[in-house]
């Protein structure tokens, strides 16, 4: 369960769409409740939406700044996505219910799942994605759920301390098998630099621009591709502010005929990462963790990131790409250089990259281990029911 699915681009929603399809071809018969309108088809996968788990529904009054209890309308409508909630599970036979980034946003749908467990007996878990600064009041109604997981060690430590909840790290994984069979990007005169973020402020596109512009200035013939999906998880309204500011900057710097801006649907993503030299994730937002460049090391292209969040346990520095100090200009330009002027060395650190991939954060590893984590509590439930006759 979580808000949002593809085609909306982001990366919690494209590992749910990979991890959906990995559960049903194991066997799981799996439903997923989204508030996403018109969410892509999985095959084998139910997908089931409703309003109240759309973010709009609570956009302006989360953002108003309303105080630190319920509300009559926000009690109202937990009460009716609880009754939804009640006959999905129990028409569909439903076991276990998994919810991701539910301590977001509002407390509607952590609330209405804590009163279905309460009814109904269903086991809860939950995967904390990211963490907010407005999250501990929220994230209060997911804290008496039986299971609680979070995708990094910088995770972990943030929601103990930040969240008051004691969570299992499990990295998740990727899909390996979309871009295991990427060819070397081709040599046509000039390399390709690509940032597969989301344009908000804190991804670093600022940086990479002016990286590319600095780059150009001394010589070396090199482009910049950045993802521009139309459909994205905008909760602090920041992307079209952002976009006119990048706008700007290309312009000022005389890029425009440098800086490409693609749209990003999921499936598109193989294809930019086989376009791409050198992949770049210069945060300045502490990442939970960073499947973008998971993603392209298991493309087998070198990556560069910054030492924020989570991103250094996804990247070995030296061996299967480089970490380097947020919002620092010259370290950023210098591994793309040596990147760029030396293909052994990018080979090498992308075959490293995509080895690393396969044997820390491959899907396949990520489902054994929540289909354990599964069992387990459905396997306690099943014990605590009272026998008949």
């Amino acid at each position: 369960m979580h808000w949002a699915f593809p085609p909306t681009v982001g990366g919690v929603e494209s590992h749910l769409a990979d991890y959906a399809a990995l559960l049903a071809r194991r066997g799981y018969r799996v439903t997923l409740l989204t508030g996403e309108p018109r969410p892509q088809p999985v095959d084998q996968v139910d997908i089931l939406t409703h309003p109240l788990l759309r973010l709009a529904e609570y956009h302006r009054t989360a953002l108003s700044g309303g105080g630190r209890r319920l509300t009559p309308l926000e009690q109202r409508q937990a009460r009716d996505l609880l009754e939804w909630l009640t006959r999905t599970v129990e028409s569909r036979g439903i076991q276990l219910v998994h919810g991701h980034n539910l301590h977001h946003f509002s407390p509607v749908p952590a609330l209405a799942l804590s009163r279905l467990r309460e009814r109904t007996g269903t086991p809860l878990l939950h995967t904390y994605h990211s963490i907010w600064p407005e999250d501990p009041w929220t994230a209060r109604f997911c804290r008496s759920w039986d299971g609680h997981y979070v995708v990094s060690d910088y995770l972990a430590f943030a929601c103990r301390t930040h969240l008051g909840i004691r969570a299992r790290r499990t990295y998740l994984g990727i899909a390996t098998s979309r871009f295991r069979e990427l060819p070397p990007a081709r040599a046509n005169g000039s390399s390709t630099v690509l940032l597969p973020a989301r344009l908000i402020p804190d991804k670093g596109a600022e940086l990479a621009v002016r990286m590319v512009g600095r780059l150009r200035a001394n010589g070396l013939p090199v482009r910049l591709v950045l993802t521009s999906p139309h459909e994205v998880v905008d909760w602090h309204e920041e992307q079209q502010g952002f976009l006119l500011r990048l706008n700007r900057l290309i312009g000022d710097l005389d890029l425009r005929s440098h800086v490409d801006l693609v749209p990003t649907p999921k499936e598109l993503m193989p294809r930019l990462y086989a376009r791409s030299h050198v992949v770049v994730y210069p945060s300045d937002y502490p990442e939970p963790l960073g499947l973008a460049p998971l993603e392209a090391m298991s493309a087998g292209r070198p990556v560069v990131v910054t030492a924020t969040g989570g991103l250094p346990e996804a990247v070995i520095h030296g061996r299967t790409g480089y970490v380097v100090t947020p919002g620092d200009l010259d370290q950023l330009g210098e591994r793309v250089r040596s990147l760029i002027l030396d293909p052994e060395l990018s080979s090498r650190l992308g075959q490293q990259g995509r080895r690393h991939v396969e044997r820390q954060f491959n899907l396949h590893t990520y489902v054994d281990k929540m289909s354990t984590q599964y069992a387990s509590f459905v396997e306690d439930r099943v014990e605590g029911l009272p026998r008949s006759g």
